[in-house]
């Protein structure tokens, strides 16, 4: 079977072919904007790399009571659970309260792109971290026997 090429498909890339992928960026980009965040979530993404367990479900509800409008988020995996309660404060910074099943004392990390926020929950499986600013996060959990590791949640 011949395949036909068209004349000059194998010439080097000239000032043309820039020209044109130029112009059809800029259509994409126009059309299809990536995310104003899409920086901050990579550089998330590539913190993760190399952690061991992500969960298996997960689970998310908003919930308004009064003035307080609250996330609830919840990861499941075979050995550990992870239940977010996430909140605004009103100085317009973020509140998470989290709890462990099974309960225990673990090591508790919040890793957004320019930090990262450690804190351990007590025999009860609870922990909060307070004061934290809106935007891409992740927790990584380190129990006994395993590491779990959430989706990117937008704070």
């Amino acid at each position: 079977m011949t395949t036909l090429r068209p004349a000059g498909a194998d010439d080097p890339i000239d000032e043309l072919d820039l020209r044109i992928l130029a112009a059809v960026r800029d259509l994409w980009t126009a059309a299809d904007p990536p995310p104003a965040d899409l920086v901050d979530r990579c550089r998330c993404a590539v913190a993760l790399s190399g952690l061991r367990f992500a969960p298996k479900s997960v689970a998310v509800c908003r919930q308004r009571t009064g003035s307080e409008d609250v996330g609830r988020i919840t990861f499941d995996s075979d050995s550990l659970t992870i239940s977010l309660s996430v909140g605004v404060n009103r100085d317009g910074t973020v509140r998470m309260d989290g709890r462990l099943s099974p309960p225990g004392s673990h090591d508790v990390e919040l890793r957004t792109p320019d930090q990262r926020l450690c804190t351990r929950s007590d025999v009860h499986g609870r922990f909060t971290i307070n004061g934290l600013r809106h935007g891409p996060a992740h927790l990584v959990v380190s129990a006994t026997d395993v590491s779990l590791t959430t989706p990117s949640i937008t704070l």
